[in-house]
């Protein structure tokens, strides 16, 4: 049975991914910064790790429990992120380093601490998540962008070190994803091009299972 840890599976896209690999009988490992969810008989089951992903302690902690929990790891997931809007009149670096923070050093410090397990699998792969606004910024997105982007050449650069070692590392950008946070802080948007978390999670676990095995060092924008 294939093995996966989930980062910031508590957050709007977690439940999505989480779904998507329990429902095709992986074991779920999920990483909550907080208190992790109530126990759920409908919720799919999920081996739930209190873990700070921007603490190197807390990626190892995360990762370590994992791993004893099933033996091994055959894929990591990152989900760790956000997102604030400030205008380029208003911007200081400590807007900067915040979303460096909260959206790629999560990321960092994940892979750091996986690195090892997913290579003694012998078949590892890595899924980030970037946006496709790193591509293409709207306005006052620029430390958004910026950390998002940083994303995006974190998990390219991965791609070419550590496929030699047998781990594949792809990156999806999705649009807006049509999460509760999302939809309060946009009440008036059309939601037609929004991403769905569950169909996202789909894709997120076909990049992380043997089904993918020819792909590495993909950007694949989503919605």
């Amino acid at each position: 049975m294939s093995r996966v840890l989930v980062t910031g599976a508590s957050g709007g896209l977690g439940g999505g991914v989480v779904a998507a690999f329990a429902d095709a009988g992986w074991q779920v490992a999920g990483t909550s910064r907080g208190e992790p969810p109530e126990p759920n008989a409908a919720a799919p089951p999920v081996h739930w790790l209190r873990a700070d992903l921007a603490d190197p302690a807390g990626a190892r902690s995360a990762v370590d429990g994992a791993v004893a929990a099933f033996g091994g790891l055959d894929a990591l997931v990152c989900l760790v992120g956000g997102y604030h809007a400030t205008p380029i009149d208003e911007l200081s670096w400590t807007d900067v380093d915040r979303l460096l923070q909260l959206d790629l050093r999560p990321t960092v410090e994940a892979v750091v601490a996986a690195r090892p397990a997913l290579e003694a699998s012998g078949a590892g792969a890595i899924v980030t998540v970037g946006a496709k606004s790193a591509l293409s910024p709207g306005s006052r997105m620029s430390a958004y962008a910026a950390a998002k982007a940083g994303v995006i050449a974190f998990s390219a650069a991965l791609a070419a070190e550590l496929r030699p070692r047998g781990v594949r590392v792809n990156c999806v950008l999705p649009g807006t994803i049509d999460t509760p946070a999302n939809r309060e802080m946009l009440p008036d948007a059309k939601r037609g091009t929004w991403v769905d978390p569950r169909q996202l999670g789909e894709l997120i676990r076909f990049l992380a299972s043997p089904e993918s095995a020819p792909l590495s060092g993909a950007a694949i924008p989503v919605g």
